[in-house]
């Protein structure tokens, strides 16, 4: 369950402002856009998530294809092997704040908006983390990659 809420919590990518990047990981039927975490600043080389520290997060997304439900999953990546982080909340729809109403349609942005605590249990550790949001047909409505540190 510790793993759970950082895992959530990195599912953010950033802008292009940032002095680390954020890759498309296959987004297949979608894509990313604006992103905001609480905790990153523009110099950082990693997003830092602070063990016991709440983290607010916005991302922006658009669907290519029309969808009635849309799964968060987060993987965090070690040695380049994905490794599944199960999410508190993953609904999408249920969970992603007011920016967020399915059915979703093709071509519009939606917002989803969160807030996770990083449990102080968690290892102080530096890792990839993927983040999907996987549409009612199982395909990828966006994917995004981003290099976190865990203090």
């Amino acid at each position: 369950m510790n793993r759970i809420a950082v895992a959530v919590a990195l599912l953010c990518a950033l802008s292009s402002t940032f002095a680390f990047s954020f890759e498309d990981c296959g987004s297949e039927v979608g894509k990313f856009g604006d992103i905001s975490i609480s905790s990153c600043t523009t110099t950082d080389e990693k997003c830092i998530f602070t063990r016991g520290n709440d983290i607010q997060v916005s991302l922006k997304f658009t669907p290519s294809k029309d969808t009635s439900t849309v799964e968060a999953r987060a993987f965090g990546v070690m040695l380049d092997v994905p490794v599944p982080f199960p999410l508190e909340k993953p609904d999408v729809c249920k969970d992603g704040g007011p920016g967020v109403k399915c059915p979703l349609t093709k071509d519009q942005e939606y917002e989803y908006t969160t807030t996770f605590a990083v449990d102080k249990a968690v290892p102080a550790l530096s890792i990839d983390v993927l983040l999907q949001f996987i549409n009612d047909n199982d395909e990828k409505l966006m994917c995004v990659k981003f290099p976190v540190k865990i203090t």
